[in-house]
């Protein structure tokens, strides 16, 4: 048989409160080349093994896959990957949707840069009273931009990827247990070595908020991760200090933890030497190492703003003690302002 264009790669875990919107969502894609690979990773419940074994028995696009013991989140993911035969691989979450045009548009975008080795999307987190959120402010497409953002944050929702399988195969392996819950973000710098990110500004996924996501249970241990896979990126650079910047890097500008005079301190001088490193890697033109200096610049200011604000005023003239971070348009003074003020208020507070 002739492989599908796509393979949707979706693992679960006693997944069946929600798993069967998820597969509707995925089923009821604009877009009809594609197998989806499913791993039931040993469940122990009754219902989720009943309901997978429904919708594969219904549809032959569902190729059902149980392995003979409980492998674990990489495990699982590595497992269901062996199996998947297309060109391009788009994982998707046992409780998060894919937006019916998203492998269209994703595959589309693949076909026409085959210099993209990934292509992500907008996401929309829906919480459980009903809210939506929509994820602006990560919404860069450049692929310059993104590997820089890819060096300071994580712009990429696992469920919200398509991967070029070509490029997968030129890195000798898949997803790497040591790297468990970051295990993501790992593979996201390992295949900048071989091409470029990419990201549509479009929100076709929509990740659903709820109080046993694997994000939220293992927050630590993903922070710890996430930054031995940056540090990993980090060590040209920055040599034996790479992992205590990665730290910084992971806790407060990834995970948007508010810093204070202390963790500034830190961060200006770690920042200046990824700055400098980056674009000395990376860029090749004026334009392009004024562009990078801009995003950081907006960076810096966004760490002493949020520092600013939790409760430390104090922290303002920070936001000027680094030149090399204030290339870029500065802070309004209404904003400076408002942060102080904000700022002063939550100090008095108990």
């Amino acid at each position: 048989m002739t492989p599908p264009k796509v393979s949707v790669l979706m693992t679960t875990y006693n997944g069946a409160p929600l798993i069967a919107e998820s597969l509707d969502s995925v089923l009821a894609q604009r877009f009809e080349d594609f197998e989806l690979v499913l791993v039931d990773d040993c469940s122990t419940d009754a219902s989720t093994p009943e309901l997978v074994a429904s919708y594969a028995a219904r549809d032959p696009r569902i190729r059902l896959l149980r392995p003979e013991r409980n492998l674990g989140i990489v495990g699982a993911r590595n497992f269901g990957f062996a199996a998947c035969r297309g060109a391009y691989l788009a994982p998707l979450d046992h409780d998060d949707l894919s937006h019916p045009d998203r492998l269209r548009l994703q595959a589309a975008h693949l076909d026409a840069n085959p210099r993209s080795v990934m292509v992500g999307s907008g996401v929309v987190e829906l919480r459980p009273d009903g809210r939506r959120h929509v994820f602006d402010d990560r919404q860069v497409s450049d692929p310059l931009l993104l590997r820089w953002v890819l060096h300071t944050d994580n712009p990429f929702a696992w469920a919200s990827v398509m991967l070029r399988r070509s490029a997968i195969d030129q890195l000798g392996a898949f997803l790497l247990p040591e790297f468990e819950y970051a295990d993501d973000y790992e593979l996201y710098h390992r295949l900048l070595r071989v091409g470029d990110p990419a990201k549509l500004p479009e929100p076709l996924t929509t990740y659903r908020w709820h109080q046993n996501n694997t994000t939220h249970r293992v927050s630590q241990v993903l922070e710890a991760r996430a930054a031995q896979a940056l540090a990993a990126a980090y060590r040209p650079w920055l040599g034996d200090a790479a992992p205590a910047a990665a730290t910084l890097v992971i806790h407060h500008l990834c995970d948007r933890q508010p810093a204070d005079a202390a963790a500034l301190a830190q961060l200006g001088p770690c920042l200046e030497r990824i700055l400098v490193g980056f674009c000395d890697t990376y860029t090749t033109t004026a334009a392009e190492r004024a562009q990078i200096e801009a995003q950081a610049a907006g960076l810096w200011w966004r760490l002493v703003r949020s520092a600013v604000r939790s409760g430390h005023p104090a922290c303002l003239p920070t936001a000027f003690a680094r030149p090399a971070l204030r290339r870029g348009p500065g802070a309004s003074l209404s904003d400076m302002v408002t942060s102080c003020g904000i700022g002063l208020v939550r100090s008095l507070r108990p």
